[in-house]
């Protein structure tokens, strides 16, 4: 009789704790952003991108939210590269901050350096997105397949040692993977220079090189699109 007791008494206090707690569960629940609607620092995540689980549906789409010196920032993981989320832009794409690439530089002595997004639906369009370079007296390529040029320009010739120059150009076709070389035109025009993708968009539009970029830049701007038909994993 007393353990029917405990035993009735026991499932009146848990239902009345499901009771107490199931107002609590749905007030948690409306408090979650919407997708599309969650931020991070202040930057919207758009859709399909996401930081829950339940908002994105590839694992190329997911966000992570991390505290960095200028505190929380948004990024997404594109073949081990940590690319950060400045926003929202065109149709099926997103605004990132792109690392640009350096050669013949002190911590890279090679001329030809290779950037590859293959088995990821990501792809950048030259339809808003431009190839610059920062140096003196090189010609700046990018191929396709490492053997097709997308476009390139020649950096301009430097009077003083210390001056710092570049150009850029648009590109031809979209790209997944590319190789960036440096040919010196001069005999002592090996020096560090950079090259990069980036978006005309964000920039005002000066010759020989945009405003704001230089050689101690090493992130730029640029528009990272993604195919909406790509099944595949990642």
């Amino acid at each position: 009789m007393e353990m029917g007791f405990q035993s009735a008494l026991y499932f009146i206090l848990l239902l009345l704790f499901l009771f107490l707690l199931c107002p609590l569960l749905q007030a948690a629940k409306l408090q979650e952003p919407a997708c599309g609607e969650e931020v991070c620092g202040n930057i919207t995540i758009p859709s399909p991108f996401g930081i829950r689980h339940s908002c994105y549906a590839k694992p190329s789409f997911r966000v992570t939210c991390n505290e960095t010196l200028n505190g929380e920032k948004p990024f997404i993981n594109v073949n081990d590269i940590d690319l950060e989320v400045l926003g929202s832009s065109f149709s099926n794409s997103i605004l990132i901050s792109y690392p640009v690439t350096y050669i013949n530089c002190d911590h890279i002595n090679e001329a030809r350096v290779s950037v590859n997004l293959s088995g990821t639906p990501f792809f950048f369009s030259s339809d808003v997105n431009y190839f610059g370079s920062v140096g003196c007296e090189n010609l700046a390529t990018i191929l396709s397949n490492g053997t097709n040029s997308l476009g390139g320009c020649i950096q301009p010739r430097c009077d003083d040692g210390a001056s710092e120059s570049g150009c850029f150009n648009e590109i031809t076709g979209n790209l997944t993977s590319y190789t960036i070389t440096m040919t010196a035109m001069y005999p002592d025009s090996n020096r560090c220079a950079s090259a990069f993708i980036f978006s005309m968009y964000y920039f005002r539009s000066v010759y020989p090189l945009p405003t704001g970029i230089s050689i101690k830049t090493t992130h730029v701007p640029a528009v990272l699109n993604w195919d909406p038909t790509y099944c595949g994993g990642a």
